[in-house]
């Protein structure tokens, strides 16, 4: 199966604890194969298989979490 890696940047600024929600939501989904997040810049990278997941469940994911993906 195909292999995505895409960085998502959250609009809302992001503390050590949120991305470690993040991070741990995201690698309960099937088909995220990495997730980790930079508090810094605000982006999330993840990996993905494509024929699993797409990038607005993920969406939906941060959504649900209370952050807002910058599309």
């Amino acid at each position: 199966m195909p292999r995505v890696i895409r960085l998502f940047q959250i609009r809302n600024e992001i503390s050590e604890n949120d991305a470690e929600k993040i991070v741990a939501r995201l690698r309960l989904l099937d088909g995220i194969v990495k997730a980790q997040a930079d508090v810094a810049s605000g982006v999330i990278e993840v990996e993905y298989e494509n024929a699993i997941i797409d990038r607005y469940i993920i969406q939906e994911e941060l959504s649900e979490l209370g952050f807002d993906m910058l599309i």
